[in-house]
């Protein structure tokens, strides 16, 4: 755990923290579908497992996109 503090807690600017938090998001949520698919029967449907990929990597997109425009902010505003 100290580790992951030691970064949020670091001079990394706002935005690569955003980025990379909403890109470990994504990957998170479309894992277990992933195994499901790789290791699981071929005969059942994993909906529910389905509709968690699916909101968690939208959540990930809108992460990576808010946190894209942040850093381009703050890459601006430290210039002037």
């Amino acid at each position: 755990m100290t580790p992951i503090l030691n970064f949020y807690r670091s001079d990394v600017r706002t935005g690569i923290k955003i980025v990379l938090t909403s890109l470990v998001l994504g990957t998170l949520t479309a894992a277990p579908l992933w195994l499901f698919n790789q290791f699981g029967p071929t005969d059942v449907t994993p909906t529910g497992l389905a509709l968690t990929a699916m909101f968690g990597t939208i959540a990930g997109a809108f992460g990576v996109a808010i946190g894209v425009v942040w850093l381009v902010v703050e890459l601006i505003v430290r210039r002037r």
